[in-house]
């Protein structure tokens, strides 16, 4: 399998996995601006491992054990990031495709931080975004529950929805439309006809 390495937006690279036993063998090779030191990742879903320094000609090979990854490898990152607790990121968060982000485990689930580019894509979620500092620049954390969704917000009635707009509140009270052919409009009136 074969899997195009991203930094932030743009391809810098590939990378192949081959499956071997209790191991994914993996071969990278960056071919855009290798003179920069970038450490590579792989990730499936919510989860993202370190495989390594690219040579100078840009290229890596190693074994990940597949318990790490146990459903596979969905994606892979290049970035210029010290490693430490957060690990680069690209995937879905609420059906939505994020590009560019950065991932930790927290007490309450997953810690989510997201470039101000990336973040204008969940607008819905924006007022439980804060702004942190971290990598010389702006990016917005969020707070996932531990399988990755958004936390759940609460309406001005206290009920619980993932949605920003409900249509719980919709007033049943309100008549609705006369069925058509029904006789309301009088003759002559064509917009009383079934068939129209």
């Amino acid at each position: 399998m074969e899997l195009t390495v991203f930094e932030g937006e743009q391809p810098v690279g590939t990378l192949q996995i081959t499956p071997d036993g209790l191991f994914y063998d993996i071969a990278c090779e960056l071919t855009k601006s290798r003179e920069r030191i970038r450490r590579v990742f792989v990730g499936q879903k919510w989860k993202s491992e370190y495989l390594g320094i690219p040579d100078a000609a840009g290229k890596l090979r190693t074994r990940l054990p597949k318990n790490r990854l146990p459903d596979g490898i969905g994606f892979a990152v290049a970035a210029s990031i010290p490693r430490g607790q957060w690990l680069p990121w690209r995937g879905e968060a609420d059906g939505v495709p994020i590009a560019e982000g950065y991932i930790r485990p927290s007490q309450d689930g997953i810690d989510l931080l997201l470039p101000p580019q990336e973040a204008v894509k969940l607008p819905a979620w924006a007022q439980y975004m804060h702004t942190e500092t971290m990598f010389g620049r702006e990016l917005l954390l969020l707070t996932l529950l531990p399988d990755g969704t958004l936390p759940e917000i609460k309406t001005e009635r206290g009920e619980q929805t993932d949605e920003e707009n409900s249509c719980d509140s919709v007033d049943d009270s309100l008549p609705a439309d006369d069925a058509p052919d029904d006789g309301v409009g009088g003759e002559g009136r064509e917009a009383d006809r079934a068939d129209l």
